[in-house]
């Protein structure tokens, strides 16, 4: 089994060194010759290909696309129509009719796609939900998403062609996936969102208040426009017994921890730390990932969620207050 990682000048890196890991051969896209000696230097890289059309001739059986968001639809489903396992980076597309096209020819073609999210395989999230299921918290009835950082971009991602919905959509979309999968569907959003970043074309900032069907309330905030932010829990949940909130002092930095590479620290259970142990969310995707593909089985990260947070994502956009 054979993988092509197209697209290795930023997040790339993570998904080579998770891939490494793993019981698969590798190959790589890059046109930066810099950028392919210096992970020839470091991993057991068997082809190199300098552009996407010389990839397509690859016979690499999974094709992981590390690329710019607007890109995502067309090589994603060039790719299946070539017999491709596609694992493409968050989001699933820039727009909803593209991603359910993606999905619709993943299906056609009877191959696996995944979006690779890793702050879905973050345990923190499924622990705080068993917590809540099993009324450690009594009946949770607030839950708090936040993530701010001073982002300055002059890349692509400052691009609104390119991004296809600012922050959110990059960065913020993960968060996203988190308070959706803590708290279920909603019924309603209520949004504000404005720019403080001059060198990004659309907002960077988002404030959102959601309403949820089990009748829980989300207040989300995310912003690319805070200057030397404090250091705070990225997930609270408030229950009329109870609380769950991410214990700041195992929270990562840039997904390093002592205990592996994890999106949030571990939660605290009212007032209890609750020590998840080890952990490496790249690797427990990648590897799900290709488990998939080996025993024909569902992929762990469901394409149809990562549609559901594209909506999402949609839907605060065109909530505004």
């Amino acid at each position: 089994m054979k993988v092509n990682i197209i697209g290795l000048n930023g997040f790339g890196k993570r998904h080579i060194e998770a891939w490494s890991k793993a019981d698969i051969d590798i190959e790589i896209t890059e046109r930066k010759m810099d950028i392919v000696n210096e992970l020839k230097g470091k991993y057991d890289i068997k082809k190199v290909y300098g552009s996407l059309e010389e990839a397509f001739k690859s016979d690499a059986e999974i094709f992981d696309l590390v690329l710019p968001h607007n890109l995502h639809k067309d090589v994603t489903i060039r790719s299946l129509s070539l017999g491709k396992h596609v694992l493409v980076e968050k989001p699933i597309a820039t727009e909803i009719k593209d991603a359910q096209e993606m999905i619709r020819s993943s299906e056609e073609y009877r191959r696996k796609l995944m979006v690779a999210d890793q702050y879905y395989f973050d345990p923190s999230v499924w622990k705080a939900k068993e917590f809540m299921d099993s009324g450690k918290i009594g009946s949770a009835h607030t839950i708090i998403i936040r993530d701010q950082r001073k982002y300055n971009w002059h890349g692509w991602r400052s691009q609104a062609s390119i991004m296809g919905g600012g922050p959110l959509i990059d960065g913020g979309i993960h968060f996203i996936d988190t308070l959706l999968n803590l708290s279920g569907e909603y019924v309603s959003i209520r949004s504000n969102f404005y720019k403080s970043v001059p060198s990004i074309e659309e907002p960077d900032t988002v404030e959102a208040l959601f309403k949820f069907r089990n009748g829980s309330n989300g207040v989300f905030f995310y912003s690319w426009g805070y200057p030397y932010p404090p250091l705070l829990p990225s997930f609270e949940i408030v229950g009329t017994e109870g609380s769950i909130v991410e214990d700041i002092t195992t929270k990562p930095n840039n997904f390093e921890t002592p205990k592996g590479k994890r999106a949030y620290g571990d939660p605290i259970l009212n007032g209890s730390l609750i020590d998840l142990g080890k952990h490496d969310i790249f690797f427990d995707e990648v590897s799900g990932f290709l488990k998939s593909v080996l025993d024909d089985s569902p992929v762990p990260f469901d394409p149809y969620l990562a549609l559901r947070d594209l909506k999402a994502v949609k839907d605060v956009y065109s909530s505004s207050i």
